[in-house]
């Protein structure tokens, strides 16, 4: 899999499928002055810095 940006990953050009069988989506929240990026399943709801660590 080639290297995508998570900036690129939270548009909807790039499908991720978790080891559960949901898609991964990419979330952004405000937290402590700064904006944090996180990835959740959408099946499960399991959440992780990276999507890598879902798959």
């Amino acid at each position: 899999m080639a290297a995508v940006s998570k900036n690129a990953r939270r548009g909807d050009s790039h499908d991720l499928l978790s080891r559960w069988g949901g898609k991964i989506i990419m979330k952004s929240v405000f937290d402590k002055g700064k904006i944090r990026h996180y990835a959740v399943c959408e099946k499960t709801g399991n959440q992780s810095r990276r999507p890598k660590d879902l798959m």
